[in-house]
């Protein structure tokens, strides 16, 4: 029996890059992702481990990964659930602690944004947004992270990049983007009051005024952070409860 083709083909199995050259470019590329999505799940795992703690290198490996499929994000997307779940959840839970120490929280949550807006740049933002946290309770905690990352704002563009106070925006954008779609009554949520009765009429409540606050400066900005903040402004002031905002003279 002749297995000269079987064993070219095993040959190819077991040294996939010697058929490089033959192949497409997509199967090329999953080829090689399957090689180290081993290293960016052990990286994970080590992050989630560690409660969110990273080290510069651990998000330039992963980082790096992912840059590689700019033009094949469709590749990545059967491990945006495994790679943005617990990510998310970490800022999640690290968002909730903002009250009582910003500084430190924040130099933890920013490296993982690092890493979930690598994502959004290859794959797009609306396929990572679909593993974004998503109850009614998350909406005061991102106003919260957004407020917090903003307070920095006299940073210049260059040290924002390299810090992750960019990215850490725009995913917080992103996040609020998802959440103010959900029926809720803002103002429910909203620990700044003590009252409800302390609200006029249909008058915004401090949670969105800070938003819109917050979104109108950086639509002078450039870059993703004014095309993400009109995302976010665009549904909010959309809502149904938010007819008064429209002809507030400080927000018109």
């Amino acid at each position: 029996m002749d297995t000269t083709g079987n064993s070219s083909s095993l040959s190819t199995y077991l040294n996939p890059e010697e058929d490089d050259e033959h192949d497409t470019k997509e199967r090329v590329l999953l080829r090689y992702f399957l090689q180290e999505w081993a290293l960016v799940k052990s990286i994970l795992d080590r992050i989630v481990a560690n409660d969110g703690a990273t080290i510069p290198s651990d998000v330039n490996k992963i980082r790096f990964v992912i840059d590689k499929y700019q033009e094949q994000g469709q590749l990545l997307e059967p491990y945006l659930e495994s790679i943005v779940n617990p990510l998310m959840s970490l800022v999640h839970s690290k968002s909730m602690q903002l009250r009582v120490d910003t500084d430190d929280v924040l130099d933890i949550i920013k490296p993982i944004c690092i890493i979930i807006y690598s994502l959004v740049t290859v794959c797009g933002y609306k396929s990572v947004i679909r593993f974004f946290p998503h109850q009614v309770s998350d909406f005061e905690i991102a106003v919260t992270l957004l407020e917090k990352c903003h307070i920095g704002n006299s940073l210049t563009s260059l040290r924002q990049e390299s810090t992750g106070e960019m990215e850490t925006k725009c995913v917080t954008l992103l996040w609020l983007y998802i959440l103010v779609l959900i029926p809720f009554d803002i103002s429910s949520v909203d620990t700044s009051i003590v009252n409800s009765n302390q609200l006029g009429g249909l008058e915004p409540s401090p949670l969105v005024i800070k938003i819109l606050e917050i979104s109108k400066d950086h639509l002078s900005s450039s870059g993703p952070m004014r095309r993400f903040s009109g995302l976010v402004l665009s549904r909010l002031l959309t809502r149904p409860d938010m007819s008064m905002a429209f002809v507030r003279p400080s927000y018109a």
